[in-house]
């Protein structure tokens, strides 16, 4: 897959099991620090409010992760719909995939109902992930 944006995200002593290996509930957590990181960049979440909720997500797990690993998370939208979106990553550690995962994203009001896509977020990611209707 090719994603244009990445992010370092450390590890912490908390994310490692009695194994020895990164934690498999952690890599979610790595993933939503990831988001907001790419949302981040794109100068989306410049008011501290997250308007969208997790709906799906799919993680599959291919190589175990270990302390002192400098792990990177890879992101992207890979489509916009009329509510909700579908995002990409990739957990990396050097030149290894620890992780892929998938996840569908929708955009809420106050009440927690699906609302439109903003169009300030439709444009901005459209235009920096090169989707239709950029």
């Amino acid at each position: 897959m090719f994603f244009r944006f990445a992010a370092d995200v450390p590890l912490r002593w908390v994310d490692i099991d009695s194994a020895g290996v990164v934690n498999n509930a952690t890599y979610l957590s790595l993933i939503e620090q990831a988001r907001l990181l790419y949302f981040q960049h794109l100068g989306l979440l410049t008011d501290h409010r997250v308007p969208y909720v997790l709906a799906e997500t799919t993680v599959r797990f291919q190589r175990p992760g270990r302390l002192a690993m400098k792990v990177e998370v890879a992101v992207r939208v890979r489509s916009l719909g009329t509510t909700s979106f579908q995002m990409d990553y990739e957990v990396r550690a050097a030149d290894e995939v620890l992780v892929t995962s998938s996840a569908a994203l929708v955009f809420v009001g106050s009440d927690f109902k699906p609302v439109p896509i903003p169009p300030e977020w439709r444009q901005t990611i459209a235009q920096f992930e090169e989707l239709p209707g950029a």
